[in-house]
């Protein structure tokens, strides 16, 4: 019993403050929840970013160290041109590009190859793929070695930069471009564009 001058809850103000209590602890976990959503959407989008560059970098590292040597990916007769790009080019489902690079490490010539490398990049089943080579001329029916660098890709679009300042969709010319543009669309991320260099001693 409650004592004299005072009075406990009603019925009904036990079920309004239960009610309420129930709604702050939905409310809480509402907004938990949502916290947690943004922070796992984050995460995602801070990885897929950052794969990106990782693979931006590889490109970067690849275009920079690009060999002035004529490149033969399928065992074809020799020829003059030191990049390759068209469109569906290794069998890309888009854009495509192969050309050789130096700096491929190989301590003392222990290894049975040298340190230039052919390596080609194309876009397959929405994925972007980096192809290599064990040798830097590819004889007929020599298979590349594949390495994913990114998933979900919807487009991969190569430029190139000529003499005269103007882009072509295409390059299979003797010269080396001067630069790359590539235009990357992945789901999620969306747009990424990026303008490659290559060095000025090879686009003469």
């Amino acid at each position: 019993m409650a004592a004299p001058g005072q009075r406990g809850f009603t019925f009904i103000e036990m079920l309004l403050a239960t009610a309420i209590f129930a709604l702050v602890g939905l409310a809480s976990v509402a907004v938990l929840d949502s916290v947690t959503r943004s922070d796992t959407a984050s995460q995602a989008a801070l990885a897929r970013l950052q794969k990106l560059q990782q693979v931006m970098m590889l490109l970067e590292r690849d275009l920079w160290q690009i060999a002035p040597r004529q490149i033969r990916v399928s065992g074809e007769a020799p020829n003059k041109v030191m990049l390759a790009g068209v469109p569906n080019w290794l069998e890309s489902d888009d854009d495509g590009v192969s050309f050789s690079h130096a700096g491929w490490t190989n301590p003392g010539m222990i290894l049975p190859r040298s340190e230039v490398q052919l390596v080609g990049y194309r876009l397959k089943e929405n994925k972007l793929e980096r192809l290599f080579y064990l040798f830097p001329d590819a004889v007929t029916g020599t298979e590349p070695q594949i390495q994913l660098l990114l998933e979900d890709i919807d487009s991969f679009k190569i430029t190139y930069l000529d003499q005269e300042g103007a882009w072509q969709d295409s390059w299979v010319q003797e010269k080396m471009p001067k630069a790359l543009k590539m235009v990357i669309t992945q789901q999620n991320t969306g747009e990424f564009e990026r303008i490659f260099t290559l060095p000025a001693g090879l686009t003469q």
